[in-house]
């Protein structure tokens, strides 16, 4: 059965459905087969025994074959079942007239002929996933976190690094494309398994870059253009270029990549380096802030339905792409928690190439937005999230609904903003009392009870869902982060724990989707079905997920200099081993903590030999390294 939509005008590849038995019958014409009003679990051709032929004309093609088989007691026979996709030149497409040139589908095929060929194929795989996730490993009495970590979250964020959005089908279908900030972030925890195709992945992102250091807020993977599809101006974007790339270099050593002259909107004319583009990032922040000193928050940011310059009335007129007021004075406290936050590594980055002076300049900069977060951006027991178009305060006890959001709680602590005042621990304590469940954190409370003109499509959704009080599984990792960074071992793997898929398989009946991947979202306690999950797989849940449990619990970080060891666990985990492989070496790391430390390390030894302070620096021999870590 060969698929060739739109092979005759634009496409040079068909799909291709078989196996390797005689058939009686096959339909490809999905209504022919299931029946008009049957449905999946009672189709026609299996009610009836026999297929109807079909041949699908557009609508709703499938693949079905109908093979009549005879059994004696006790015999076996083994079918092999193929789908596959192949390529043809655009000289080479036909045999004939009208019919598609399926040479190098019968290749593909009699490579799947026998049983044996089938289990090499599948062996092959199985060796080259184990290879894959052996980057890093781990081994400890808890059976649901070391399958999690070894197998279906690593999995998971080659997934979303491969796919973005872009395939998924519940909300835009496939032509939304791939998202700037999505890609940056699904990198973050896709790095460690092949680093070469993140690299080439933070390029082609750099190269939809404009000028000014803004971005397309999404491009096509296949012209690698950015489009205006669902807008640009969401200022959050530029920064997660840094942050992706400093994770790159962080992990590979590679600092090579920052001389790639890369293009500014895909134009050969207009290419600078790439650290020309991080700087551009950096200074589009911080040259674009409003009246507190914070940044504009532009459409939207990293919250995409926080559109706080919208103010659409119109009935199906996109949050997204609408601007009916750009005020120049919304603002972001998100923001400026990832401004602080990621502008460090900026300013790591000049002075490896020897700019200190701009790396002054750059700080200096730092130092300005983080003061004006503890000024204009805390609200007496937690961040704010935004200043509105009015310069009225987003996220305050002051405000009617919304008090305080999830986001700026877990970045600006990231940022390590107001942990020397002693307003980290409020921030995250209150966190704890107003915005936690026992399905995960909502992203704020309380939740929207009706439209707010000034704050968009975040208060168009039933309360409890998405963006309005929904438990967003995507920023939970960003305070089980900030939990670690003020020491707190318990309280980060507690957060982890509610939305790990693998240690809530008991309420599956609830929570519906894949008991072994991560959601987008689950539903909130103001919704009808609290606890209910939606949109699995396609989301930046799984490279933050992956990025809190491997870095900031277990505490393998990788740096500039080599792996920073710095463990924040919680009391149950007393040992464990993780095999990481880095720069070429091997390193099997044991870390006791018999004490029941929940952060802090007292000894580190590779090789038998003591190690000053926290960073194993790369041996760089290809060999296998023995680290012991005690905690204290």
């Amino acid at each position: 059965i060969y698929h060739k939509t739109e092979y005759r005008e634009r496409r040079n590849h068909y799909a291709v459905f078989s196996v390797n038995s005689p058939i009686s019958g096959f339909d490809t014409d999905r209504e022919s087969f299931i029946g008009a009003y049957n449905g999946f679990g009672n189709p026609k051709a299996v009610l009836a025994g026999r297929s109807q032929n079909s041949v699908a004309s557009g609508w709703s093609p499938i693949g079905s074959h109908y093979i009549d088989i005879t059994l004696a007691a006790g015999e076996e026979k083994s079918l092999i079942f193929v789908l596959g996709y192949v390529e043809n030149n655009e000289n080479d497409k036909w045999e004939s007239s009208g019919v598609i040139n399926k040479k190098p589908a019968l290749e593909l095929l009699a490579k799947f002929k026998t049983d044996e060929q089938v289990d090499m194929a599948l062996e092959e795989l199985r060796a080259y996933w184990d290879n894959l996730l052996s980057n890093y490993h781990i081994e400890c009495d808890d059976e649901k976190l070391a399958r999690m970590v070894n197998i279906w979250n690593q999995y998971q964020c080659m997934t979303t690094f491969n796919m973005s959005r872009s395939a998924s089908y519940y909300e835009s279908g496939i032509g939304r494309g791939m998202g700037f900030r999505d890609s940056c972030q699904d990198l973050l925890g896709f790095v460690h398994l092949i680093p070469e195709r993140a690299r080439e992945r933070i390029l082609d992102i750099a190269a939809t870059q404009l000028k000014d250091g803004s971005t397309y807020h999404q491009y096509q993977p296949l012209t690698k253009k950015g489009n205006l599809d669902v807008g640009s101006g969401f200022n959050d974007d530029p920064l997660w270029l840094i942050f992706g790339t400093a994770a790159y270099i962080k992990e590979t050593g590679d600092y090579t990549i920052l001389d790639e002259i890369t293009p500014f909107d895909n134009n050969e004319n207009d290419a600078d380096t790439l650290f020309a583009h991080l700087k551009a990032s950096f200074y589009y922040t911080a040259n674009n802030k409003g009246p507190h000193g914070l940044p504009l928050i532009g459409r939207a940011d990293w919250n995409d339905c926080l559109n706080l310059n919208c103010f659409s009335k119109t009935p199906g007129e996109s949050f997204q792409t609408c601007s009916n007021y750009e005020s120049g004075i919304a603002e972001s406290v998100f923001i400026a928690g990832m401004f602080v936050a990621i502008g460090k590594d900026f300013v790591k980055l000049c002075r490896q190439r020897g700019l200190d002076d701009e790396a002054e300049k750059a700080q200096l900069e730092i130092d300005k937005m983080y003061d004006a977060v503890i000024k204009h951006g805390w609200d007496g027991e937690w961040f704010l999230r935004a200043y509105d178009a009015y310069g009225e305060k987003v996220g305050s006890s002051q405000c009617e609904e919304g008090k305080i959001f999830i986001e700026p709680q877990g970045f600006c602590v990231i940022a390590e903003i107001g942990i020397k005042e002693g307003l980290a621990k409020k921030a995250l304590d209150s966190v704890k009392t107003h915005l936690d469940t026992k399905y995960g954190i909502v992203l704020q409370q309380p939740a929207f009870s009706k439209y707010y003109l000034n704050l968009g499509e975040i208060s168009s959704y039933p309360p409890g869902y998405k963006e309005n009080a929904g438990i967003f599984c995507h920023n939970n990792p960003w305070v089980s982060i900030a939990e670690t960074i003020i020491g707190r071992g318990d309280r980060a793997f507690e957060i982890y724990r509610k939305t790990c898929p693998a240690y809530i398989e008991d309420i599956s009946d609830l929570h519906k989707t894949e008991p072994y991947v991560y959601s987008q979202m689950i539903a909130g306690k103001d919704a009808v079905r609290h606890g209910e999950a939606k949109n699995s797989w396609l989301t930046g849940t799984a490279a933050w997920t992956f990025i809190n449990i491997s870095q900031y619990i277990l505490g393998i970080k990788t740096d500039y200099e080599g792996l920073h060891i710095d463990p924040c666990l919680p009391y149950n985990l007393k040992r464990l081993t993780i095999t990481r492989k880095f720069r070429g070496d091997i390193y099997i790391i044991n870390i006791s903590n018999s004490n029941n430390a929940q952060k802090g390390v007292k000894l580190i030894t590779v090789d038998g030999k003591p190690v000053e302070g926290a960073v194993i620096k790369p041996v760089g021999d290809g060999n296998t390294h023995i680290v012991e870590v005690t905690m204290k």
